[in-house]
């Protein structure tokens, strides 16, 4: 009959309940297999007649369930507000944790009842309580979108730096769930800008991976730092650059951003060589055996330019010569944007770049041109832009004064001859000095 008298109340059925109570016939202490009594159940649907008559009749109104929560927290779970008002009337604890270590405190906070917030922070309750994650009401507010209960948590002294296991603040929780009157509201009562997570992730950086220019900005104006890199080598920058948002980089260097802002020099040579060599040897150009480009920017000396022709962005390289970038500067290993869009086939920015003056003289630290990498890869028409662009132009004179000369070598007799004195190269036959004197005459022809 007690299994009935808790269907009663969990179905509101007061007349049922009554008649029950009446005839003596039930436990008000009973519970079911989850450890829960009538009265957890009437709190969790807001029945308050049944409420008051379930503690009339001498039910514990403190009695956890295996999950160690009571009626009074039901109530506040299911946001029925006059009864959880009742029950707190009533005496009910405000010390209740949840198993994950949330109280009361962090579910009012969440679900954005400001009221019961405001009881429990009168009855004294903690504004920094912790749950198992080390989260508090106020990261939990943040990331619901509560601005209400953020800010009377604020004002009754939550730390607005506050930090979980994760090392995330409310100012990137909000950020991260893209409300930008929140972040407003955090920055406004003290937020650190430039406060980075265990990943170095600062609230700048998230708002660049969600390409949102408002909250950029917004950061930017409160000081946020453009540089600040995390721990995978990404910079606010850097990565806007590589994402080509162009609005995001061009926003950055109009507060001053070096537009040919480089990588330190590290002086670290593995992966540099790794990739140099890859650009010798790769002979298939499917997706699998690409050489994956590091998106670490670990490379010293590497550019914003660099970036965006690694990564194809014709618009980005447009844009940052369009701000006065060095079309030729180079990253540790000795390489352009040319030798770097040659290389990956970009034929649209090698043209950009030749057609603004990118010098195709200029060797890395292999001592390799822009149009070594073009032909060993096999790219024959950046191979004969390169080349056009290297040749002479032709010069008209009368015949009388033309000596007899050879015939000029065409432009596919000197990729290809090129192409086999590399091949002579890798089969140990010439030395690389040997190399680079022969293709000088090649060029030359």
């Amino acid at each position: 009959m007690s299994m009935s008298f808790i269907v009663a109340c969990e179905s509101g059925k007061r007349k049922i309940a009554e008649i029950l109570l009446a005839n003596n016939e039930v436990d008000v202490a009973y519970t079911d297999e989850k450890g829960r009594t009538a009265l957890h159940y009437a709190s969790h649907h807001g029945y308050l007649d049944l409420v008051k008559l379930l503690l009339d009749a001498g039910a514990d109104l403190d009695y956890e369930d295996h999950n160690g929560e009571t009626p009074f927290y039901f109530s506040c779970l299911q946001k029925q507000k006059q009864t959880a008002l009742y029950l707190l009337e009533k005496g009910a604890r405000t010390n209740i944790n949840d198993l994950q270590g949330n109280s009361l405190l962090h579910l009012t906070a969440k679900t954005g009842q400001k009221e019961l917030v405001d009881k429990l922070l009168e009855q004294g309750v903690p504004a920094d309580l912790e749950n198992n994650e080390a989260e508090t009401p106020l990261l939990i507010a943040a990331s619901w979108r509560n601005k209400e209960i953020v800010q009377t948590l604020l004002n009754n002294g939550a730390n607005v730096n506050t930090t979980n296991k994760a090392g995330d603040h409310p100012l990137i929780v909000a950020t991260r769930a893209k409300n930008p009157v929140m972040v407003t509201t955090l920055l406004e009562n003290g937020a650190d800008v430039n406060h980075t997570n265990h990943a170095g992730e600062s609230a700048l950086l998230i708002a660049c991976y969600d390409t949102n220019r408002a909250l950029t900005n917004m950061l930017v104006q409160h000081g946020a730092d453009v540089l600040v890199t995390s721990k995978n080598g990404l910079s606010p920058i850097w990565y806007a650059c590589a994402n080509n948002q162009k609005e995001i980089v061009g926003m950055f260097l109009d507060k001053g951003i070096d537009v040919n802002f480089s990588q330190p020099l590290s002086a670290e040579t593995v992966s540099m060589n790794s990739y140099l060599e890859w650009v010798e040897s790769a002979s298939s150009l499917s997706m699998e055996s690409s050489f994956s480009l590091s998106h670490t920017y670990s490379y010293g000396g590497e550019s914003l330019l660099h970036v965006a022709a690694k990564n194809g962005h014709l618009s980005m390289v447009k844009l940052l010569l369009e701000r006065d970038a060095n079309i030729n500067i180079q990253d540790e290993s000795g390489n352009t944007a040319l030798h770097y869009a040659s290389s990956a086939g970009k034929k649209d920015i090698v043209k950009y770049l030749l057609e603004h003056g990118a010098d195709v003289t200029v060797v890395n630290t292999r001592e390799q041109k822009a149009i070594d990498y073009a032909s060993i890869k096999g790219f024959n028409e950046i191979a004969t832009l390169l080349l056009g662009h290297h040749s002479p132009q032709p010069r008209t004179v009368p015949l009388a004064a033309s000596p007899a000369t050879p015939p000029a070598q065409s432009i596919s007799d000197k990729k290809q001859a090129l192409l086999d004195l590399k091949a002579l190269l890798d089969a140990g036959i010439l030395s690389q000095a040997e190399f680079d004197a022969e293709k000088t005459k090649i060029l030359a022809m």
